[in-house]
């Protein structure tokens, strides 16, 4: 076998590939042929090292191998390689290029260091004890088979033909198909040398052809019996191609292969696939005392033959007519010298013209094929489009979607390989990251940048990367926000230590323990830097709206519509410049408005605009008016009732003192890192105090350019805000983000995607989507007007969709703002940086010196910014949980500790708590501490000790404080009155806690609670309950999901009701209170329908008993009726003085009766002809499903003819039928019956 060895054996230190993904994009048969020419010409760069070499060395052709290879394990994908037999890097950079231009450019081309072939490496019995004897090798060698012996002139199929008939499948995807589904290690070679020019042999076998001398027999009959007159001479005018076209179409058909068939540039073309099953026994040592014939059964042989068998046919639809392609099988010693031959990758020379072909019947076969370009790239390339499904799953083809985005022109990218805002390393078109990362220049900046990412997608490590990097390259302020709690903030720090050595410029505020002195009803700062009064108090107004809509929803902030007006009144009040001052506490706020509602008399203010305004407000009737300024008192005690953020409202420091304050003017112009860490904090807490940090920033933004001289440069501030969407619907958001850019501001927000912001605040959402320049997104949910923000003529917002929703963690879409006047670059591809030296997760974490000295200096961080720049929540009775509070006890009273007392007192201390939920709540007044030890509650101001019960909490707040200052909701119940014993309660499957949440429950349903100062259904969420009896979530839905708890409602505040089987679990025989009779309720009543049931009595008597002019006497509920000797109840009714019905009330909960008991409820109340039938309901909800069951009732007549739509509101209705005349919800009775006050009568007995 006439051979050329190209000497690159496996595993050598010079054996470079090309691995090559494809992806769905169709080859392009055109540039497939001119590639392959090119291909054809491409040589080897080593030149011979003297001048005489030089000049009689030849150019020595290249052999290019093309490879598909499986190591047959099912994590491991098929192969596809292409490589050259030379290590000289510059003929690798050449045939790179060759391969960007051959396939589309969305195909991954990745430079590998490794021979793929490693895979075939055969282990041998005496290395290894698994395997008892050499491997079974099985083979397919693909030959060339001319009809005759010069056929291999004719054509086989153009790979054209394959990618023009759509019915047509390229040969390789059979092989594809075979090797993705092995589970043998197998591999298909294709080498590629170029052939000889054998034009002068095409032209010797045209003349031959043409003239009828092709073979023996055709030579001797034309030299003995050929014509000789003239009359038997051909026609001259005839050619002798078009003579030999109408002698034989066989003829005829090798002519035009000759003249198709490039004899320029053909190459010789080698393919072959190898199969390895490797023999093992599952038990050798079984197998070698075993006979010959059990040891041969009990091997398992893998069906390496069948599996090549399937590729014996593969490549025979690259035949031609006269030229075919056969595959042969090898086994044994053949398939062991194929494996030899496939991996020293030997190329067999064409052995047509050897003396055997010669004699008769010896076939014309061939190891060597000889293909032109037009032909061979049949025998190797992949076309994904035409893969079968096992194919596309075995080669892992990229798909459209997460194929590389083209790069910007290297000019472009060049601007930003500068200091700056680290963004990531660009991809290349073959999907590698380049060494060098880009970064937003500090002079882009102030166009900001959005970040969008879901979670887990490298967003936050980004961010670090980013801001150190940004540290570095800019002066101004760096600024973090995060609200995360997942340790993102500890993890800069540690980088920052790493990367700088110190941590001298840092602050750090850990709002769980410190929180920033800001000073914010404070203009004094402001005036000194020359702004104008009236801006800086519209300022610090509008913000604390702004401030104060983000605690509670603009919604629910808004729905009292005169009250922001009414506590901007009250702000510029505070802010007057004769009357008022210029800074002052949340506190003095909260006693201005105590002190407006209690005289009804405005304040006294220079501005008579405003004074106009104040006097509108007093001149309403005492009832608006009480309720005008209890909507400006329950809004602005939102900000009292987070103790967080009552001491920052509440601080005002002195200038000149010790007091502690954080300046952020004085730290803008600083190169200092300000890390906001709000983790700890409840989402309404974190938000507000975001809106909180980003007025002040505001306000320090506007002093630091009022005092900028003419044409200085102002350092550049930088903000960070993680998880930026739930600012969604600040207004202060969107107007930093759109006047910011004047005070140099440079704002990056990150979150996990921009639909985020749409509905809670369009403008936010359209400033990011339009006016922020610089935008990263990584995999994020279908926006479409994100998609519109990368889609480019090249790619339309269909495919930037895809394309996001394909990004992997750490990869990153990026769309970068440009200079003024020059163009911006098309979106593009890049993947995070590498973590940063000292991040926890890194690969260079701290040593242990640099831990030690982290440390230090984050402890001198904390002291530094607790003492002169924080508000130390230690200092306030912050607590959070029962446990805290014993062990703070117990620390403060280590001297006084005693033996522990003997069983039975321990018993008696355990029921005891167990019967108070004082050692549990969550709440208490802030002038009120409780001490477990004593079981007691404590007057903080005076030290008094007062009962642990309602009475004694009541003379405990009359004690020394002011109640005005209280919040109801921090006065918790004190008994829980629990009828189990130790032993019931050990027995039971049931948390104490789970037990108390029942009890409390039960007891809130039977109404036993003062509603003045402990509970009241009627209004009160059973969510403050759970927070009274320190339950945690999961207790609670385990009640919920074992049916011992019922979930009533959730709007307009939660409520529980005790089923029968959470009674019996805690012995409740369910005959207290309000349980059954007349005037008493019902068995089994839910809070629901008791409140309602109550609300609507009390409406009755409201606006009837109340009523002069009304014969209604008496309102009663669950009123019970004799019709005959039948008996039946109405919910509530309102009586005469002779006890004649007047006014009838139904409270009705749907469910799936409601067509059969609403039509019930109706006739027993239009039976007494009342005055007034109304209906309570939950909700909108409620009240269609009543009206609908008295429209198509399951019995009798429709009662009520009118109809509405099911989005009209019951206030809406206006009907007047017998059982029938008034629809009230639930909430709608809450506005109209006000809640009893607490301490009306500031005698605590009552």
């Amino acid at each position: 076998m006439s051979s050329r060895n190209t000497e690159t054996k496996p595993g050598t230190e010079t054996y470079r590939s090309l691995r090559i993904r494809p992806t769905h994009d169709p080859l392009d048969p055109s540039t497939v042929e001119s590639h392959f020419r090119r291909l054809h010409r491409l040589k080897r760069s080593t030149e011979p090292e003297s001048k005489w070499k030089q000049l009689f060395s030849r150019e020595q052709p290249i052999t290019i191998e093309w490879l598909l290879v499986t190591s047959g394990q099912t994590d491991a994908p098929l192969e596809y390689h292409i490589s050259i037999d030379s290590p000289d890097e510059s003929d690798i950079q050449a045939l790179t290029h060759l391969c960007r231009g051959l396939f589309p450019n969305t195909y991954e081309i990745e430079q590998i260091d490794r021979d793929p072939l490693e895979t075939l490496t055969t282990p041998s019995p005496e290395h290894d004890d698994s395997i008892d004897e050499i491997p079974d090798v099985v083979g397919i060698e693909f030959y060339g088979v001319a009809e005759r012996r010069e056929d291999w002139q004719t054509r086989l199929t153009p790979f054209s033909t394959f990618e023009e008939e759509t019915q047509t499948r390229l040969p390789l995807t059979a092989i594809v198909e075979t090797l993705s589904t092995s589970t043998l290690p197998m591999a298909y070679q294709v080498l590629l040398h170029p052939y000889r020019d054998w034009r002068a042999d095409a032209l010797d076998r045209r003349y031959r052809l043409e003239h009828g001398r092709e073979t023996m027999a055709d030579r001797f009959v034309d030299d003995w019996f050929g014509p000789t007159t003239t009359e038997q001479q051909p026609n001259r005018s005839e050619t002798l191609h078009e003579q030999a076209h109408h002698r034989d179409p066989a003829i005829r058909q090798r002519l035009t292969d000759l003249e198709h068939k490039d004899a320029q540039r053909s190459f010789i073309l080698n393919a072959r696939a190898i199969a390895i099953a490797v023999a093992t026994s599952p038990d050798k040592t079984n197998s070698e005392t075993a006979t010959g014939e059990n040891k041969n059964h009990n091997r398992e042989q893998p069906d390496a033959l069948g599996t090549i068998r399937e590729l014996q046919t593969a490549l025979e639809s690259v035949s031609g007519l006269h030229y075919q392609i056969r595959g042969v099988e090898k086994t044994g010693d053949d398939a062991q010298n194929l494996l030899e031959t496939i991996q020293s990758r030997s190329v067999c020379e064409p052995t047509y013209d050897r003396i055997a072909t010669r004699l008769p019947w010896t076939e014309n076969t061939s190891q060597g094929i000889i293909a032109d370009p037009t032909e061979a790239p049949a025998f190797c390339l992949i076309d994904a489009t035409a893969l079968t499904a096992e194919g596309t799953r075995g080669l892992s083809t990229t798909p459209k979607e997460r194929t590389a985005l083209a790069q910007p022109p290297t000019a472009q990218l060049t601007h930003y390989r500068e200091n700056g805002l680290t963004i990531g390393h660009p991809v290349t078109q073959d999907g590698t990251p380049e060494e060098t990362p880009i970064a937003l220049p500090p002079s882009l900046q102030s166009l900001h940048v959005a970040w969008f990412g879901k979670t887990g997608s490298g967003k936050s490590t980004s961010l670090i990367n980013g801001i150190l990097d940004n540290h570095d390259a800019t002066d101004g302020a760096d600024i973090l926000i995060d609200p995360k709690g997942d340790g993102m903030s500890e993890s800069y720090l540690l980088s920052h230590y790493a990367r700088f050595g110190t941590l001298d410029n840092v602050y750090y505020f850990d709002c769980a323990q410190t929180l920033p002195a800001l000073s914010f009803f404070d203009i004094r700062q402001q005036l000194e830097d020359g702004i104008d009064r009236t801006s800086a108090v519209e300022d610090v107004v509008e913000h604390y709206i702004e401030i104060l809509t983000g605690i509670m929803g603009r919604e629910r902030f808004e729905r009292a519509v005169r009250s922001p007006d009414i506590i901007r009144y009250l702000l510029k009040t505070q802010f007057d410049p004769v009357h008022g001052k210029d800074v002052f506490s949340h506190r003095d706020l909260q006693a201005l408005t105590a002190q407006f509602q209690k005289a009804q008399e405005p304040p006294t203010v220079s501005d008579k605009e405003l004074q106009l305004m104040l006097d509108g407000v007093a001149a309403n009737s005492k009832r608006s008016f009480t309720e005008l300024l209890q909507g400006v008192a329950n809004r602005i005690e939102k900000i009292p009732l987070d103790k967080r953020l009552g001491m920052i409202f509440n601080n005002t420091p002195t200038p000149g003192t010790s007091d502690p304050y954080f300046d952020l003017r004085s730290i803008l112009d600083k190169d200092a890192v300000v890390i906001i860490d709000t983790g700890g904090l409840r989402p309404e807490s974190q938000r507000a105090m975001t809106l909180l940090i980003l007025s002040t920033l505001w306000s320090a933004l506007r002093r630091r350019t009022q005092q900028q001289t003419e044409n200085a440069e102002l350092p550049l501030v930088n903000l960070y805000i993680e998880e930026a969407a739930h600012l969604g619907g600040s207004t202060l958001l969107s107007e930093l983000l759109s006047q910011s850019r004047s005070f140099g501001l440079s704002i990056t927000l990150a979150m996990q995607f921009p639909a985020q912001l749409r509905h809670a605040d369009p403008r936010a959402y359209a400033e990011v989507i339009n006016n922020v320049s610089t935008v990263v997104a990584g995999n994020v949910s279908v926006d479409t007007d994100l998609a519109q923000r990368f889609a480019t003529e090249a790619i339309d917002t269909t495919e930037v969709s895809n394309r996001l929703r394909a990004l992997q963690r750490g990869e990153w879409m990026v769309r970068l703002p440009a200079k003024f006047g020059n163009p911006e670059p098309q979106p593009f591809l890049v993947t995070s940086a590498a973590l940063p030296t000292g991040h926890p997760d890194g690969l260079t974490p701290l040593t242990s010196a640099q831990e030690t000295g982290f440390k230090t200096a984050l402890d001198t961080v904390y002291d530094r910014t607790r003492l002169n720049y924080g508000l130390d929540l230690s200092r306030a009775d912050m607590r959070t949980s029962i446990e805290q509070d014993t062990q703070q006890t117990k620390l403060t009273h280590t001297d006084e500790a005693k033996e522990p007392q003997p069983t039975e007192k321990t018993e008696t201390t355990e029921d005891i708590r167990l019967n108070s939920a004082l050692p549990y709540t969550t709440h208490l007044p802030e002038p009120i501490d409780y001490d477990p030890e004593i079981h007691a509650l404590v007057c903080e101001t005076c030290q008094n000790r007062y009962d642990p019960t309602a009475q004694g909490m009541r003379f405990a707040l009359m004690c020394c404080n002011q109640l005005s200052n209280i919040s109801r909701d921090d006065i918790p119940i004190c008994d829980i009155s629990l009828k189990l014993s130790r032993k019931e309660r050990r027995q039971s499957p049931f948390t104490d806690a789970q037990l108390r949440l029942l009890q409390v429950v039960y007891t809130a349903h039977q109404r036993h609670y003062d509603p003045k100062t402990e509970y009241d259904p009627l209004y009160d969420s059973m969510k403050l309950l759970e927070e009274y009896v320190g339950i945690s979530p999961e207790e609670r839905d385990e009640l919920v999901d074992t049916k011992h708890l019922t979930v009533d409602c959730t709007y307009p505040h939660k409520l529980y009701t005790v089923t029968s089987k959470g009674r019996k679990a805690i012995k409740i025989g369910h005959r207290e209170g309000i349980a059954y009779g007349h005037t008493q309720g019902d068995l089994n009543e839910s809070t629901l329908h008791i409140i309602m049931v109550e609300l609507g009595r009390r409406y009755i008597e409201e606006t009837y008993v109340n009523d002069r002019d009304s014969p209604v006497t008496e309102a009663l509920s669950y009123y019970e009726v004799k019709n005959g000797d039948a008996k039946s109840r109405l919910d509530a009714v309102g009586i005469d003085k002779n006890e004649n019905i007047i006014i009838t009330l139904e409270a009705e909960r749907s469910n799936h009766d409601s067509r059969r008991a609403v039509p019930s409820d109706y006739d027993k109340m239009a039976t007494h002809e009342p005055e007034a039938a109304i209906w309570v309901v939950k909700n909108r909800d409620g009240a269609h499903n009543v009206l609908s069951a008295l429209n198509e009732p399951l019995e009798g007549d429709p009662r009520v003819d009118k109809t509405y739509s099911p989005t009209s509101p019951p206030s809406m209705f206006m009907i007047d039928e017998p059982g029938f005349t008034d629809m009230l919800t639930l909430q709608q009775l809450q506005k109209m019956i006000p809640q009893t006050k607490y301490f009306d009568n500031q005698d605590p007995k009552v």
